[in-house]
């Protein structure tokens, strides 16, 4: 019996070794490029949560030992991974996508859905990280310049850390409210548009979100558009993967064409002008010949260095992924003495549980900054702006007479220069005093979501926006500024003064959501979400003049001066304020699909804001819009269309901040305010300073968009085309009141305005083949602006002093001036047109006319190409702005006869009238009638450009050739930003958010070295 027993127990033994052989097999097969099917070498296999795999062969061939049920996951830099089951067959073929091919196949994703390409009826653009990631840019935003059809980004200041970029999606929504769209990263709204300590390499994609049907769900803060962030994460079952990015650079002060004169130029130019007009100074040839330049520039701009340096850590298992990255920043400004050093830590964290029905997320963002930056600029004070200095200064001044000390500069001032000796009070200011920023900004989300059947789940997120800054800024006691401007009876000088903003915004939003599928073909999505923001924000600071010089450091002071008893001087200032705000709204979504031919979307939204009260205080907004996908029809097999999708929407969308005072700003409209003033006698007294007004309620922008998308000859060419319309209505405006209510007018809701445009995006595969593939694309849009109604009598108004107005019909920021004539060859005056077409030589307010100009581009958009051989690659992208005008203030300061001897000229005013040269471009020197040109639209030019805004030109490793040194992707490059604009203007940066140009920071030029590595 015991033998029989054990004769069987190794019948089963041998039984049981061969089932786990017949198990596990050898598969083999070839991996090919998806897009012209040649086989890829030297892509990894592995099977999905183990260490084992291979890599293909010449030939893309690959062999290994699996089992059934395993999952094959592939890998090559520039693809996307594919993942695949082995089955029954010892044969597996994959096939993998190239990531460029994928771009308009990619997902549509917002805070609250995400759906894919084919399915989403909505106008949004998508941007990956394969275009922000190494970019020299201090912030993501500018990285999208040119990226995205319809999407306006202007800098106004090159100052690294500044944060005076203006983003305007669609047109300008609103007069006096918000404009720019709202932010969302990692599913947190953002409290403001600041995001230089922000890092771009973190980023993985950013999706625009244009038309109401992607724009509603986010009712009252998505007016103007979304514009939905998400960063970097692992994968599950993934190995640890360890990557650098760095660049390194050098940024450039860009050129100017206003041709000023150098040193001996413009002593010459003096004395002619002496000899003709006896103004300025009668110079010598002895004057002229000794004559050197000064250098201006040199002395107060520079060559700046630029680094920027990201490491990242991804890695899971087969419940957890986590992504981890530390990253370094330090930017130099071209000004002197200005720049931004930055610091991030993050960490995003994705887990299930066993049966995948449970999952939770987390990302913390935790980012430091210090900025180094100047006061001034943009203004006309000559003894604070740097730039003014540079260029305007007399060339013949020189930095060597400046000793550096109070007592030089007053000598230069009142015995040899006068006034005109600001180059020397510049470089004092730059000696003795300093404005700094640190900045610590956590952005923390937290999530988690709960499958509570097949069709039913539940869910919940949390999102924290924690923001602190600290501006520190003080004049040293022996600055020439704080002595020269002193009191008579002042004994102590220098100043400090020290501002801290604190500001949290904490999102909360549950959702309970629905799918079903009926009969393989009919699909419908619902969800249901409650959502409740809450912020607050407090400001302190304080400020203090007059200290002891034996207890002054340059940035720190102590020691207590006593006031007198005739003055407060020296008494400290100081002041605290805080404000709250909140929003709370309930929405849902319903989603319906049929075999991805046809589907048809419904948002609807209710919003609560602190900002209005009574019934005002609710607001409504709502959505459609449907799609045809027409490639899917049977009708369509075999045609050359891959991709044919129409869709359109219809909606509407509110803009709760009416003020465009920020998240904050506003938040007593309805209530009468008043302010302290000096009354009677200088008593201390009250005026009223806000008639309250309770009807207030939100601007509201309807919009509607139709759009085609489309890919042809298996998606060699490929692009979308959307036509829009969106009218606000309810704008917030002063109505014009009778004098005896204490004001002339009231903010009110009244008036609309509406933007009306086109967009197109396109981009064709050239050449695509096994090594190379040369892709060329372009975008561009067309955007009309009008005001429909505005509640001045006559539809127009106009301040009495500004260069801009409003009226019906008009656009916003529209130029009202006189019309320039030409010279006068009689005398030598400035000639105008007046109302009725005649020229005169006195203009008055009724001869000014609406020019029909504006700051705002009617066309925009950019092209350029992608190319790929051999691992080598490069990529050039040129930007362009059509029909933008701007008054050229530093043009007026560089040509007006008024300035001569003050500040340098530009070479083009030395033809100017005289009796022997009538016609002229420049009028007399002594003209009657100088005062009239800065009203005319003599100096409004033409800002259109042409901009090579990026290029980058490098080389990728193939992975094959790393071995020897263990590395998994290696990729070198050199890269340059904003490196040739072809323009009708002058100024030193065609590209700006500015409707009157004088003295600003200007954007750099920037040439990077870069590199990229992966163990």
């Amino acid at each position: 019996m015991k033998s029989k027993f054990t004769w069987i127990l190794t019948l089963f033994l041998v039984f049981t070794v061969q089932m786990s052989f017949a198990q596990e097999k050898t598969v083999t097969g070839v991996v090919t490029a998806k897009d012209y099917g040649d086989p890829v070498p030297g892509a990894s296999v592995m099977i999905e949560g183990t260490k084992f795999g291979v890599e293909t062969d010449m030939e893309g061939r690959y062999s290994l030992k699996a089992k059934p049920g395993d999952r094959l996951v592939v890998k090559f830099t520039g693809f996307k991974d594919a993942k695949v089951t082995v089955g029954s067959s010892n044969t597996l073929n994959i096939s993998i996508v190239e990531e460029a091919a994928e771009e308009l196949e990619d997902l549509v994703i917002d805070v609250y859905r995400t759906t894919s390409k084919p399915k989403s009826a909505v106008a949004a653009s998508t941007v990956t990280s394969k275009t922000i990631e190494g970019r020299p840019n201090a912030s993501f935003i500018q990285t999208l310049q040119g990226q995205v059809p319809g999407l306006n980004i202007s800098t106004g200041s090159g100052q690294p850390g500044d944060n005076n970029t203006t983003v305007i999606l669609r047109g300008l929504g609103s007069i006096n409210g918000a404009v720019e769209p709202l932010y969302v990263i990692d599913g947190v709204p953002m409290s403001s548009d600041r995001f230089r300590s922000l890092n771009p390499n973190d980023i993985d994609n950013i999706t625009v979100l244009k038309d109401a049907g992607a724009t509603a769900i986010y009712g009252n803060r998505g007016a103007n558009g979304v514009i939905v962030v998400n960063t970097k994460r692992a994968s599950f079952a993934s190995d640890l993967e360890v990557k650098y990015v760095g660049t390194t650079g050098m940024s450039f002060l860009q050129d100017n064409g206003y041709n000023l004169m150098n040193a001996k130029e413009y002593r010459a130019f003096e004395r002619q002008a002496y000899r003709d007009y006896r103004i300025g100074r009668n110079v010598t040839q002895a004057q002229i010949d000794a004559a050197r330049d000064g250098n201006w520039v040199d002395v107060f701009f520079r060559d700046a260095i630029a680094q920027n340096h990201t490491l990242s850590f991804s890695a899971g298992s087969k419940n957890l992924s986590s992504y981890t990255s530390v990253g370094y920043a330090d930017n130099e400004g071209i000004l002197k003495n200005t720049g931004l050093k930055r610091f991030n830590f993050r960490n995003n964290l994705n887990g299930k549980n066993s049966d995948g029905r449970l999952t939770f997320g987390t990302n913390i963002s935790a980012n430091y900054s210090k900025s180094n930056l100047v006061t001034g600029t943009g203004t006309n004070g000559v003894n604070q702006n740097f730039f003014l200095g540079a260029f305007q200064s007399l060339p013949y001044l020189v930095p060597e007479e400046y000793e550096g000390t109070y007592e030089s500069i007053e000598s230069l001032i009142n015995t040899k220069y006068g006034l005109v000796g600001m180059p020397f009070l510049l470089m004092d200011k730059a000696r003795t005093s300093a404005m700094k920023q640190d900045e610590f900004k956590l952005i923390a989300s937290g999530n988690i979501n709960y499958q509570l059947s097949d069709d039913w789940s539940v869910g919940t997120s949390l999102g924290a926006d924690y923001q602190t800054i600290n501006q520190f800024s003080y004049i040293s006691t022996d600055a020439f500024n704080s002595r020269y401007f002193a009191a008579d009876d002042q004994e102590y000088y220098g100043s400090i003064g020290d501002i801290n903003e604190r500001r949290v915004v904490v999102t909360s939003t549950s959702n309970l959501r629905w799918n079903k599928v009926f009969n393989e073909k009919h699909e419908l999505k619902m969800g249901g979400y409650i959502e409740y923001i809450k912020a607050h924000y407090k400001n302190s600071s304080i400020s203090k003049e007059g200290f002891d010089p034996i207890f002054w450091t340059p940035g720190a002071a102590t020691g207590w001066i006593s006031d007198m008893d005739s003055n407060d001087y020296y008494a400290p200032t100081a002041s605290v304020s805080f404000e709250n705000s909140g929003l709370f709204s309930y929405f849902g979504t319903a989603d319906y699909d049929y075999d991805t031919k046809y589907g048809i979307s419904l948002t609807g939204r209710r919003d609560a804001s602190f900002r209005f009260v009574d019934d005002n205080k609710w607001g409504t907004f709502w959505s459609v819009s449907a799609r045809w996908n027409i490639n899917n029809e049977k009708f369509m097999e075999g045609s050359i269309f891959n991709d044919l999708k129409i869709r359109g929407s219809y909606g509407t969308a509110g803009n709760q901040d009416i003020a465009g005072t920020g998240l904050f700003g506003g938040a007593y409209l309805y209530e009468t305010v008043f302010a302290s003033a000096a009354g009677y006698n200088k008593n201390p007294s009250l005026n009223l300073a806000q008639l309250p007004n309770r009807a207030l309620q939100w601007e509201t922008i309807t919009s509607s968009n139709i759009g085609l998308d489309f890919g042809v000859f298996e998606n060699r060419l490929r692009g979308s085309v959307d036509v829009y319309r969106k009218q606000t209505d309810d704008l917030y405006q002063g109505v014009p009141l009778s004098a005896i209510n204490g004001t002339t007018n009231l903010m009110s809701n009244f008036g609309s305005l509406k933007n009306e445009g086109v967009e197109l995006i396109v981009a064709g595969d050239v050449i695509r083949t096994k090594n190379t593939r040369l892709t060329l694309n372009a975008n561009g849009s067309y955007n009309k602006n009008t005001v429909v109604d505005i509640p001045n009598d006559g539809g127009e108004f106009w301040n009495g002093s500004a260069l801009t107005g409003l009226r019906e019909g008009g656009k916003i920021g529209e130029f009202y001036l006189t019309r320039y004539a030409g010279i006068n060859p009689a005398n030598g005056n400035y000639l105008f047109y007046d109302k009725d077409g005649n020229t005169t030589e006195t203009p008055v307010d009724e001869d000014r006319v609406w020019t029909g100009k504006s700051s705002l581009p009617v066309y925009q958009g950019a092209f350029g190409f992608d190319f790929e051989h051999k691992g080598f690659f490069a990529t050039a992208s040129f930007t362009f702005a059509k029909d933008v005008w701007r008054f050229d203030n530093d043009y007026f300061f560089f040509t007006q006869p008024s300035f001569i001897g003050q500040n340098n000229m530009s070479g083009e005013v030395r033809d100017y009238w005289t009796p022997t040269n009538t016609g002229a471009e420049f009028p007399s020197l002594t003209a009657r009638n100088l005062d009239y040109i800065g009203d005319s639209d003599y100096y409004v030019k033409d800002a259109s450009y042409i901009r090579l805004r990026y290029a980058t030109l490098g080389y990728n490793f193939n992975k094959k050739d790393l071995s020897f040194l263990k590395l998994s992707g290696l990729r070198v490059f050199a890269q340059a930003e904003n490196l040739v604009t072809w323009t009708k203007w002058k100024g030193w940066d065609a590209e700006s958010n500015r409707g009157v140009d004088l003295g600003q920071y200007p954007t750099p030029r920037t040439i990077s070295f870069g590199v990229e590595v992966q163990f």
